[in-house]
């Protein structure tokens, strides 16, 4: 083992190396403040014949799509590397946001850390890793009548955009519908993330919005109600049935 550890006030980041999996230990809040130094880490660790990372969420407090989108893009660049993330012991409050945001069905989730180390199934969930998953799919295609959803990510990145500049153009109804100022985090993120070049963190910044939308609805609104239903339908489009 070699341990190394970086703190700081609301996130600490443990990183070890066990068996040549690298295991990540998160303690704090995986917030906008503190995702650029996470990202930082995990970049600094994956290289060729080291990109096998495990992150253990179970003292993570919260996490918001600047969080998440750190997640998914670290799994997209440790794949070409012919490795994987995979995430382990994950706290109630980060479930929360995978299902709201529907990325528990991208990042591959296990119950503890050594289960996520050795690619053990996960426990009460029964869905393998990602790459078991697509192999099996391809070796036993379903019957054409089977009816799938299309995965909500990522959405049509011309479409989402499209849909985001609409929201935003709307921003002051949005403020007038939401006197307590619950949407103003989520709307800034996603407005900061649609000035950027990542379209993963537009769409995991819009899913933010739209979980925050429903836990605090806001006061009825014509345009709200438009942009937030155009936003709906681009990141979860309605189910199609699949082809062979």
């Amino acid at each position: 083992m070699h341990p190394g550890t970086t703190a700081n006030p609301s996130l600490d980041i443990s990183i070890r190396t066990v068996g040549g999996i690298t295991i990540a230990e998160l303690a704090g809040e995986l917030g906008l403040a503190r995702a650029p130094a996470l990202r930082g880490q995990l970049l600094r660790v994956l290289r060729p014949g080291s990109s096998q990372l495990v992150i253990d969420l179970s003292r993570v407090s919260f996490c918001d799509a600047s969080g998440l989108a750190v997640l998914v893009s670290t799994a997209r660049r440790a794949r070409p590397l012919g490795g994987f993330l995979r995430l382990a012991a994950v706290s109630p409050q980060v479930s929360r946001v995978l299902n709201i945001t529907g990325l528990h069905r991208h990042l591959a989730t296990f119950p503890a850390v050594q289960a996520a180390a050795t690619g053990a199934q996960a426990a009460q969930q029964g869905k393998p890793d990602a790459a078991a998953s697509g192999r099996a799919a391809r070796a036993h295609p379903g019957p054409a009548h089977r009816r799938t959803e299309a995965p909500p990510v990522p959405a049509d990145a011309g479409e989402l955009r499209e849909a985001v500049a609409a929201l935003l153009a709307c921003a002051d109804a949005w403020h007038d519908a939401d006197p307590n100022r619950r949407f103003t985090p989520a709307l800034r993120a996603m407005d900061r993330a649609r000035d950027g070049t990542d379209d993963t963190a537009l769409d995991t910044a819009a899913r933010s919005l739209l979980s925050v939308l429903a836990r605090h609805p806001l006061t009825p609104s014509p345009a709200v109600a438009a942009t937030a239903t155009r936003l709906r339908r681009v990141l979860n489009p309605a189910p199609r049935l699949a082809t062979t």
